[in-house]
This record gives C-alpha cells, sequence and structure tokens, in this order.
C-alpha cells in the first residue's frame, strides 16, 4: 500500500505541475487581395501610449485597448503620415480584470509595425483581420525594415492561404510595389 501511496502522489505532483489550461482559437485565413480591398487604411506606425477600459458590445461587455499610433508613412488610404491615429484591439485589463483574446493583433509600445485598417467604433480604427493585419518591424541592419509575423497566428485555418505567408520577411521598401501591383491586379 505504501507503495500505491507514493505513486498516487506522484502522480499527482506531475499533473498539478504540468497541467496548463487549453487555449485555441481558429480564424479564416485572408489573403493579400482581400486585405488590399478591405482595408481603408494601410500605414507605419508606431503606437505612443495606450488605455484600457469597458466596451459594449451588444449586452455583452469587454475589455479593449485604444492604442494611440504616430503614424509615419500611409501606403494606402488618406494621408495621415505625421498624425496620431486611435486603434483599437480585444482585451487587456481593467480594474484587476484581465481579457486576453487569442488571434488578436498585439501592438507595442515604442515598436513600429505595418497595418491594414478599418473603421472601427467611436472613430478608432480597428486591425483587419486581427492579427493577420498586423506586421511588426525589425531592423535589417542595412537601412531598411524586414516584415514579422504577428504573435497569435497558431489559429489561422490553412495557413497557406493567409496573408501573413506573402507578407512576412519582405522588406518595407517591397511593399508599396506589391499593394500596387496587386490592387491593378482587380
Amino acid at each position: 500500500m505504501n507503495g500505491s501511496l507514493t505513486f498516487a502522489r506522484v502522480l499527482s505532483l506531475a499533473v498539478v505541475l504540468l497541467w496548463q489550461p487549453a487555449v485555441a482559437s481558429t480564424f479564416r485565413p485572408i489573403p493579400l487581395s482581400t486585405m488590399i480591398e478591405r482595408s481603408s487604411l494601410v500605414v507605419v506606425a508606431t503606437p505612443i501610449s495606450r488605455e484600457t477600459h469597458w466596451a459594449s458590445f451588444g449586452s455583452k461587455r469587454r475589455v479593449v485597448t485604444d492604442s494611440t499610433l504616430e503614424v509615419a508613412w500611409t501606403l494606402r488610404g488618406e494621408d495621415c503620415a505625421g498624425k496620431d491615429i486611435v486603434v483599437r484591439t480585444l482585451g487587456g485589463t481593467v480594474e484587476g480584470v484581465g481579457q486576453i483574446v487569442y488571434g488578436e493583433a498585439r501592438l507595442t509600445l515604442g515598436h513600429s509595425s505595418l497595418l491594414f485598417l478599418i473603421p472601427g467604433r467611436d472613430g478608432a480604427y480597428q486591425v483587419l483581420g486581427m492579427a493577420q493585419g498586423h506586421y511588426p518591424l525589425e531592423p535589417t541592419g542595412e537601412g531598411d525594415w524586414q516584415l514579422k509575423s504577428s504573435l497569435g497566428l497558431e489559429g489561422v485555418l490553412q495557413e497557406h492561404l493567409s496573408v501573413t505567408r506573402t507578407l512576412a520577411g519582405r522588406l518595407l521598401a517591397d511593399v508599396p510595389a506589391l499593394l500596387k501591383s496587386m490592387e491593378s491586379a482587380k
């Protein structure tokens, strides 16, 4: 009996230490042509501040984060270079309550990104396709920037059809010509 009790304790301890909550998110891939067609604004911008608060969606309240971004370059839509815009994403922490939305774009203060945006509520923009419309930029060391995949893309179904497959890894300098060629192909 002593051996059985020891085994049960070890098994219980292993379950406690190794248990992780299951999380999943799935969403449909969006091709680049659809991102261009549906976005009203494509910009390179840097978050300079953010505020989290409660917002109502029908009868439910959700935590949202409003990030103020300084626009450096407008690639599509109304030119707002040098201006600030507000981008609302789902999730954040308010009054000790945190909400995580898997698949949502994660805007990092001080870190520039290429963003595909659509008009949202209250004058704020939303990232089209959630994380599929957000590309953090990393310097190449050669005077250009490389587009990286946004975090939270694990849930994309048929990832090979996603815009991420087309854009991640490209140089920012190549993006305007790519967008233009896709627009003229319509």
